[in-house]
């Protein structure tokens, strides 16, 4: 604690170097505010509601105040501070809202991505900035029911576990019906206060956003047992499912994110580049002909990672291939770990 103490002090410190120090350790809940400002790249950045006239008039406006002051309720704070704190965290949604040109809904999740925020006790441009990189970074994009983000989820699940996958679409039951509020608020939703602040310390110094998916994954894979027994009607199921986040506990956290790890280093490198459109600001990685995920039979791999896969030793993703080519095509020239099928007899 001292080590990162020292560091943070002596300033220009960067994420590579809090990671070096905490090495997968819970950070201390005083330093945790200027760890998650570098993880999310916002030391030193300008007031962004600087040059905002701070007018609270969107059309939904009181929907957003509403929002608010249920978050506000929740949190134990001095009766003094709330007015100043609720005006704070209705600015920030509002200002987002219009500089972005959003709608506001409270399904969107938001407020409970900023409670975590909120628990920093961070100043109104800080507390922006966070949840602007926060959504930026981190929040893909197509985040409601039936988006892409699900439908990739699913084809992860159908890679690691197919007989829990196969279980679940015979139930009808997609991810977006039980993990739209895991990936929308990052787990927060449901979540305690204190496991959050824990999931969020690891997520954010990952900086990687395709990590969140892993960490789902893992909820399930625990839950397989229960879930593969469950012969409860499809509603309660769908809520076992959804409200399973909340049973972790700090002690979990630790474990929770080894599997992750382990699962994310056996899942094809394609899994990240043919789908990191899903995150960012900017519109330039998306295509009019981005497969359509929701008919994909399964998590698509490339050539060249199959290729490169076949050469490898040791540790790593290694594929099975199936040659469907007609016998002669095959007998010509195929990779060293292919088993042929011919089709004609399929």
């Amino acid at each position: 604690e001292k080590d990162l103490a020292d560091a943070l002090e002596e300033g220009g410190c960067d994420l590579e170097t809090v990671r070096n120090i905490i090495q997968g350790r819970q950070l201390p809940a005083d330093l945790r505010a200027k760890v998650w400002k570098i993880a999310l790249n916002v030391v030193g950045k300008g007031d962004s509601l600087a040059s905002w006239d701070g007018s609270l008039d969107l059309p939904e406006q009181s929907i957003i105040r509403k929002d608010c002051q249920e978050l506000i309720d929740q949190l134990s704070v001095p009766e003094e501070e709330k007015s100043v704190l609720l005006l704070d965290i209705e600015s920030v949604i509002t200002f987002y809202c219009k500089s972005r040109n959003v709608k506001y809904s409270s399904c969107l999740g938001w407020i409970h991505l900023l409670k975590p925020l909120v628990h920093l006790l961070l100043p109104r441009s800080d507390l922006y900035n966070c949840f602007y990189a926060i959504m930026n970074k981190f929040i893909p994009r197509d985040c409601f029911m039936k988006g892409r983000p699900f439908h990739l989820f699913r084809l992860l699940l159908q890679y690691h576990e197919p007989e829990l996958c196969s279980f679940l679409d015979t139930k009808k039951m997609t991810p977006d019906s039980y993990a739209l509020n895991w990936l929308g608020s990052l787990f927060s939703y449901y979540c305690s206060a204190e496991v959050t602040q824990a999931i969020w310390d690891g997520y954010l110094q990952q900086a990687d956003p395709f990590f969140i998916y892993f960490l789902m994954l893992i909820i399930l894979v625990n839950a397989k047992d229960v879930i593969l027994a469950q012969e409860s009607d499809k509603e309660e199921m769908i809520k076992f499912l959804e409200t399973s986040p909340a049973n972790l506990h700090l002690e979990d956290i630790e474990d929770l994110f080894s599997l992750a790890q382990y699962y994310c280093s056996k899942t094809p490198v394609s899994f990240r580049k043919d789908n990191h459109s899903l995150f960012g600001s900017s519109l330039l990685g998306l295509k009019d002909d981005d497969t359509d995920l929701s008919q994909a039979l399964c998590l698509a791999v490339s050539v060249s990672e199959i290729l490169q896969a076949n050469q490898q030793q040791g540790e790593g993703v290694r594929f099975f291939v199936v040659d469907c080519r007609p016998a002669e095509q095959y007998n010509a020239g195929h990779l060293s770990t292919a088993f042929h099928l011919d089709s004609d007899l399929v």
